[in-house]
């Protein structure tokens, strides 16, 4: 699920809820636009693993105020976020700990998460939008290359052009997708909630769409 919060009051969006997460990230891009000096983050941290179970060494961490929901109904704590450089389509994402730490309630069909309060029960909605943005700006960081088109030039007998007859039937071409697409079933307890995948995505970004895709499987099928 996608949402926004405020991290170190800063709006932030493009912030995805992962359960599975046993961290926080946050990347180094939204660092740096925060302001966030050398003097305010952890060098001595340890390898992640990636959603393709590859180690990635994160450039430091720090400890940021993290606040979901609206006043009154707004919860904040403090965390650990690991700094991450790499090419994303989130800002943030937030990890197993947080969401505990909050005791949060995630709604994936709703696209709601709950959590209580002194004061009731404050909530947060899911931004389809960014949502979509983010599946968008993944695929586009792809580069897709054109078919490759073949040029047939066929002799006729004699020299001679042939007539076109006005009763032959020609058949319309149809269109094809621009490179060979596998059919991914989204949730196996329902087989007819499925979504097409590109076969030429590096192993790491396919498995990071195949995990995207089927965490959201309620926007894209």
């Amino acid at each position: 699920m996608i949402i926004r919060v405020e991290i170190a009051y800063y709006d932030v969006g493009r912030v995805l809820v992962d359960t599975r997460s046993l961290v926080n990230i946050i990347f180094a891009d939204v660092v740096r636009g925060m302001g966030i000096t050398d003097s305010q983050v952890n060098r001595q941290i340890t390898p992640l693993l990636s959603f393709s179970e590859d180690l990635v060494q994160p450039v430091s961490s720090v400890n940021l105020p993290i606040a979901f929901g609206v006043a009154p109904r707004k919860t904040m704590t403090y965390d650990q976020f690991l700094i991450v450089d790499c090419p994303t389509a989130y800002n943030v994402i937030v990890g197993r700990t947080t969401l505990t730490g909050i005791k949060a309630h995630m709604s994936p069909h709703m696209l709601l998460m709950k959590f209580p309060m002194y004061n009731g029960t404050g909530s947060i909605r899911g931004d389809q939008l960014s949502a979509r943005t983010c599946y968008e700006t993944a695929l586009k960081s792809v580069a897709i290359k054109p078919p490759k088109e073949t040029m047939s030039v066929q002799g006729v007998p004699n020299g001679k052009w042939l007539i076109d007859d006005p009763r032959d039937e020609i058949p319309t071409p149809q269109a094809q997708p621009a490179e060979k697409l596998e059919t991914l079933i989204l949730d196996e307890k329902q087989p007819d909630r499925c979504a097409k995948i590109s076969t030429t995505l590096a192993s790491s970004l396919r498995t990071q769409f195949i995990e995207f895709l089927r965490h959201h499987a309620e926007v894209f099928a």
